[in-house]
């Protein structure tokens, strides 16, 4: 089931990328060049259906301006983000900082930072209390050097420090925090790790059952073999696919990038790539 489900996202990726529709003039802006970068760009995670990418979708400047839509690359911190949505009935607005990607027509955005805001209930307890009337008693005076007796626990506070800041919550407005793992992740296969960046890992391109584009890393001298990775939508992948049909699928390829893992499965971004010189054996 978790092999159908990582398959099915890298059909979506090959969908999102090769069958793109025009963009039309009303709500919809312009395609950004890959290298800009997002900061901090507010707005919601949306998908038409249970098997279609994510995409991020940033909240117009202007009531009635166009809105930009990225689809959002898988990531730990998607994973994260998906967790967070699924748990909470009310809308969640994401705060995401990144770079885009421009893909054959398309804007992808690779999440580094993400804070998410949502809403907290209004207090019951916060009315102005009345004001003091003439028929009400007048105070008696206090001795300042009395003690006075109160049920003040300085160890059991939880429920009012609680409640003074849910008050200050509401007092500013939405609570912006880091995006958390609200539960454990789908583990992948060991050999790389999300992070981790790949200097001329020598390799081959292949395409999957579900058509998308992958390299399977080469066996070290040891004879231990990296699992393959799901090669990400970006102007680099344009020119490795091109290579490949031309012939170069199967064939050698030093191709550098970062890793990044989402649902059971190891992407790679490729940064740089270049095909091996083969010497021919001297006897």
């Amino acid at each position: 089931m978790l092999h159908l489900r990582t398959s099915a996202f890298a059909v979506l990726i090959l969908l999102a990328t090769t069958a793109f529709s025009m963009q039309s003039d009303s709500g919809v802006a312009p395609l950004l060049p890959e290298g800009t970068f997002i900061a901090s760009a507010r707005g919601s995670l949306e998908r038409s259906a249970p098997d279609r990418p994510w995409t991020f979708r940033i909240d117009a400047v202007e009531e009635g301006g166009p809105q930009q839509q990225l689809t959002v690359l898988p990531t730990t911190l998607l994973e994260e983000m998906e967790q967070n949505q699924s748990e909470r009935d009310e809308e969640i607005h994401f705060s995401i900082s990144g770079p885009v990607l421009l893909y054959r027509g398309r804007n992808f955005l690779l999440p580094q930072h993400v804070e998410m805001e949502s809403d907290h209930a209004d207090r019951g307890d916060t009315a102005t209390p009345p004001a003091p009337t003439d028929s009400d008693p007048e105070p008696a005076p206090v001795d300042p050097d009395a003690l006075i007796e109160d049920d003040f626990d300085p160890v059991d506070q939880g429920d009012s420090i609680a409640s003074i800041v849910a008050q200050l919550q509401q007092d500013v407005g939405p609570l912006k925090r880091s995006v958390a793992r609200t539960g454990p992740l789908v583990e992948v296969p060991e050999g790389v790790r999300e992070g981790e960046l790949l200097i001329s890992r020598r390799g081959r391109v292949l395409r999957d059952r579900s058509g998308a584009w992958v390299v399977v890393p080469d066996a070290d001298a040891t004879g231990l073999q990296d699992p393959s990775m799901i090669l990400l939508p970006s102007n680099k992948l344009v020119g490795i696919e091109n290579w490949a049909r031309r012939g170069g699928i199967g064939k050698p390829i030093l191709i550098s990038g970062e890793v990044f893992s989402y649902r059971g499965r190891h992407f790679l971004l490729p940064t740089a790539w270049r095909v091996p010189r083969e010497r021919p054996n001297l006897k």
